[in-house]
């Protein structure tokens, strides 16, 4: 696979240079856009020709680069959100290369934008009270990484995977992880209408950034995330565009991703489609972390997955937007054995989704913004698990789990968990005055589970599985003050948590009875940030809240096959502060950026998954605290190269003095918590150079990323000969993007995990050594 890799980057590399070369004699515009106050660059601005009904968007340092020109004279436009407007003259001579320094002046706006007056939208999130780490367009440009590789970077984050393509992703934000950490596409809930969409199934080409908030959510989010949450915004695309791309990855792996829009201006709409396919085999060897000795390949770990979607925007109905989109989504997935050596077992599932959207300011009063939104979706999973054989990793076979057969757990399976969920959003903006604005915010979600598993049922001889129906409602009251200046900026909120259920549950130790479940449950959760601006450069931030994070679905009422409901399950609550400093200096070749974060959090009733004779099941733990620091330096070290750096420590510890309702001593308290890495560090450089190897009209960026991080134990460490540990790991990641014909035609090839060091995750999980991906991406605008 390798070697057919290499291969095709050189054939591919070797005939575009051939392509290119032919432009050798055409004249070049090249030039930055900056802020003509500060002279801040303005990433992401627009640079248009009239003449060529095309133009380039302003990159890092605001730059920009235009070839394969005929002399002639050009008429330019410069734009920029939040900015004037600035024409521009240009006469190209024959083989000349224009350097320009456009300056946009800043507009006056309105109240709610005069707080992030003339900044690039990245930026604009970044200076907010609350503390948050943002990925731009210009991080996330070219990249053949996946979504998780590109948050693992990131201060104070980690991703573990078991395995793969397609295996099970875990999010941790400063050490509270998974369903504690909200995660968000254009700020819906991403599982909100499917139990089975992954972190990674977003192509990174469609990614306009990406918001990591530490600590205090925003209200206008919804759900009840408490430790933080990652907001995916996605690209608005310009009114005429196309965007292709394929990639080549290490264990056959293939992913296409494909855009379309087209506008009609006279009809004030907007259609577009889109979608992409993903397949691995995901066959890599790994050396099995439970039976010494012994290296199993991963030959039963197949990923298959596609989605597409359909949308029509409309701006002259009475609304400034009104967006109508249906999405379709169905993936399936083998079971890869780690333990033992599964051969047969595998899941499949199914989603469409109906949503729209409703946008309009001025709203019934001058100042009030409306955004409402509402979708219902309708899945369908299967587990299926019928094998009447078990192997050893030496292929002998054995007796299933059961008469009627299985691999795993205690009983066969063949499940059919039909969910319907209908979700709603409301958020209105009511700006009072220059100084101050109230947001109201509503999220409401309705799910109705109904599972069947008639071989399971008859394996054991009663019925398993009941209908659920399960609501909740957030709602939340912001109060936003902004002194004169902008030099204080400070964010209050109350939030009121609303769910119930209503199910049936089989009590198992008390006599195989059925019980039925019917509950309604209330809490209330308050949140404050505050940011000072002491100077141009420097500026600080205070946050602290105290949050609840209700039960999900899944925790609640389980999955219908190896989940099994849990009626008493109380809400995690807990409270954190962060304390921080940002430093953002101008340097000769673009800005410097320091930023340091302390921060602590206190949790209860922590929510976590146990095992029964027959299934799982989620119970309310105790208690834990966390206390750590985090830093982080950015660089522009020369016109060519950029830099960073990142360091996070976080320690968190068992804080029961006692067993969990019980008057037992705790054997672990104050003891470290297990399974999460305590300290982490990331570096890289970025060097990049137009005009490589002297083609016109092109542009080379080269990067490595290296990730550290320190042992740790994957269980609770009670002895000093405690083997249950994942040991140090360094990975070092390689890559190249190239971009050719004006940003139209981008390849795009990386080597991860370089060394082929051994790497491991949660559980001391094997993941893969080397692999190498190549991407081609073709865009016409």
């Amino acid at each position: 696979m390798t070697r057919r890799i290499t291969i095709l980057i050189f054939l591919l590399t070797a005939s575009l240079f051939g392509l290119l070369s032919a432009q050798a004699q055409t004249a070049r515009m090249t030039g930055v856009i900056i802020d003509a106050n500060n002279e801040e660059p303005l990433v992401g601005a627009n640079f248009y020709i009239e003449q060529l009904k095309n133009g380039k968007v302003a990159g890092r340092n605001g730059e920009f680069s235009i070839g394969g020109l005929d002399a002639g004279t050009y008429t330019a436009t410069v734009s920029y959100i939040g900015y004037h407007k600035q024409s521009l003259t240009i006469s190209l001579r024959a083989g000349e290369t224009r350097k320009l320094t456009i300056r946009l002046k800043p507009q006056s706006q309105s109240l709610d934008e005069v707080i992030v007056m003339g900044k690039s939208e990245a930026r604009k999130i970044r200076e907010q009270a609350m503390p948050v780490t943002v990925l731009s367009a210009a991080q996330l440009a070219g990249s053949v990484s996946d979504v998780s590789d590109i948050l693992s970077k990131t201060m104070g984050v980690t991703i573990r995977s078991q395995g793969g393509v397609g295996s099970a992703s875990r999010l941790s934000v400063r050490g509270l992880e998974g369903k504690r950490i909200g995660f968000f596409i254009d700020e819906a809930p991403m599982n909100e209408h499917s139990d089975f969409i992954d972190i990674n199934d977003i192509p990174v080409s469609m990614i306009e950034r990406i918001e990591i908030y530490k600590g205090v959510v925003p209200a206008k989010f919804g759900g009840s995330a408490m430790g933080g949450a990652v907001n995916v915004v996605l690209k608005e695309y310009p009114p005429r565009y196309l965007d292709v791309s394929y990639a080549v990855e290490s264990f056959n792996t293939h992913k296409a991703t494909a855009v379309v829009k087209r506008n009609l201006p006279n009809a004030g709409i907007e259609l577009g489609g889109g979608g992409f396919y993903t397949y691995s085999d995901n066959d890599y060897t790994m050396e099995s972390p439970y039976h010494q000795g012994l290296t199993i390949k991963r030959d039963h770990d197949r990923f298959e997955a596609m989605a597409g979607a359909l949308g029509m925007k409309a701006r002259k109905w009475y609304f400034d937007e009104l967006e109508i989109t249906l999405e379709g989504v169905k993936n399936s997935k083998q079971i890869q054995g780690i333990f033992s050596n599964i051969r047969h077992a595998h899941s499949k599932s199914m989603a469409g989704v109906l949503e729209t959207e409703l946008k309009k300011k001025d709203f019934l009063t001058e100042g009030l913004d409306l955004n409402f939104s509402g979708a219902a979706a309708i899945t369908r999973f299967n587990y299926i698990d019928t094998a009447m054989h078990r192997y050893n990793w030496q292929m002998e076979p054995y007796n299933p789990v059961h008469p009627l057969g299985g691999e795993t757990g205690t009983a066969p399976s063949n499940s059919t968990i039909h969910k319907t969920h209908i979700a709603t959003k409301l958020n209105l903006n009511y700006i009072l005055s220059p100084q101050h604005a109230l947001n109201l915010h509503t999220s409401q979600v309705y799910a109705h589970g109904n599972p069947k598993d008639e071989l399971k049922d008859r394996a054991l001889g009663y019925k398993t599985n009941y209908d659920s129906d399960m609501n909740s409602l957030v709602a939340g009251l912001s109060y936003d003050y902004k002194s004169p200046g902008d030099r204080l900026l400070n964010s209050l909120t109350g939030k009121y948590y609303f769910y119930s259920m209503k199910t049936t549950l089989r009590k198992l130790m008390a006599g195989n009875q059925e019980e039925p479940i019917d509950f309604e449950k209330h809490y209330w959760g308050i949140s404050d940030a505050l940011r000072y601006r002491f100077s141009k450069e420097l500026m600080g931030k205070i946050s602290a809240a105290y949050e609840v994070r209700t039960p999900m679905e899944s925790e609640l009422i389980g999955d219908g096959y190896l989940i099994a409901p849990a009626s008493d399950l109380l809400p995690e609550r807990g409270g954190n502060v962060n304390i921080g400093a940002l430093w953002d200096k101008k340097i000769p070749h673009g800005i410097f950026q320091l930023e340091v974060n302390l921060f602590g959090s206190y949790l209860q009733d922590m929510i976590r998954q146990t095992r029964n004779i027959y299934q799982t099941q989620y119970e309310n733990f105790g208690e834990m605290r966390s206390l750590g620091v985090e830093a982080e330096v950015k660089a522009d070290m020369l016109s060519w190269l950029y830099g960073y750096a990142n360091v996070t420590f976080q320690d968190l510890r068992d804080t029961r003095k006692y067993e969990y309702r019980s008057q037992v001593p705790n054997p672990t308290y104050q003891l470290r918590m297990p399974n999460i890495p305590y300290l982490m560090a990331n570096g890289g450089v970025e060097l990049h150079k137009e005009n490589f190897l002297g083609v016109r009209n092109t542009n080379a960026r080269f990067f490595a990323d290296a990730a550290f991080v320190e042992q740790y134990f994957y269980d609770f460490e009670q002895s000093m000969y405690q083997e249950r540990r994942i040991p140090r790991s360094l990975r070092l990641d390689l890559g190249i993007e190239y971009t050719m014909l004006g940003g139209a035609l981008i390849l795009s090839a990386k080597m991860g995990n370089a060394t082929n060091a051994k790497l491991f995750s949660e559980f001391n999980y094997p993941l893969p050594g080397r692999t190498f991906s190549v991407r081609l991406r073709y865009v016409l605008k």
